[in-house]
């Protein structure tokens, strides 16, 4: 998913290379780049030069990292465990700031399992909205930040237990992927990309 984001970005960004807009779909893809490369990809949307549909599993934990780069790992890590460290990696610039912070871009189709209370098999937002407003965007959603808690909880008691379950990895399979897809299927006959893109663009969600 990732390298096809990728691919699709560099070839809508070379004109004469293909027909434009160049459409990317990618399927449990990873975080792929900081607050410029989201901006950028925001841009090209917002001219008709990129469409991009990301599929993700609700709870397929891929899907939610990375959150920073390993340059903010470790400053967050030397904080945690020793401030002079920290000051030394801040003093000289290795610390990191938001541009090593990751987003996803793209309309984010997320597939559950179940119907939660109030909630739908599938919803669908934008994430280069709050590109194109001019608001803060959100790296992580509060969802997302719950999921990845239970998640290190898990692999904590997994450890513990010596078990050979890897919790929440199944829901990056294909076969759960397929399961969920197949559960909407109906619902997406009649949807368009560009339809979502002027919906949720325009909706700022």
């Amino acid at each position: 998913g990732a390298l096809a984001t990728l691919f699709g970005f560099y070839a809508a960004a070379r004109v004469g290379i293909l027909p434009l807009p160049v459409t990317v779909v990618s399927v449990a893809s990873p975080k792929l780049g900081n607050i410029e490369f989201a901006r950028m990809f925001a841009e090209m949307e917002s001219q008709g030069k990129i469409r991009h549909l990301r599929i993700a599993n609700h709870r397929d934990p891929v899907t939610l990292a990375p959150s920073v780069s390993s340059k903010k790992v470790l400053a967050v890590t030397a904080f945690a465990f020793s401030p002079l460290g920290y000051l030394a990696l801040k003093a000289s610039g290795n610390a990191g700031d938001e541009r090593h912070v990751f987003y996803h871009t793209g309309i984010k189709m997320k597939l559950r399992k179940e119907v939660p209370e109030g909630g739908k098999l599938c919803e669908i937002s934008y994430s280069g909205a709050s590109m194109i407003s001019g608001s803060t965007p959100v790296a992580l959603e509060k969802d997302d930040q719950e999921l990845i808690k239970e998640n290190i909880e898990n692999m904590k008691k997994m450890m513990k237990s010596s078990t050979n379950d890897v919790p929440m990895v199944q829901y990056h399979f294909g076969s759960a992927y397929t399961e969920r897809i197949a559960l909407v299927e109906n619902e997406l006959k009649e949807q368009k990309l560009n339809d979502l893109y002027l919906e949720k663009a325009a909706g700022g969600n």
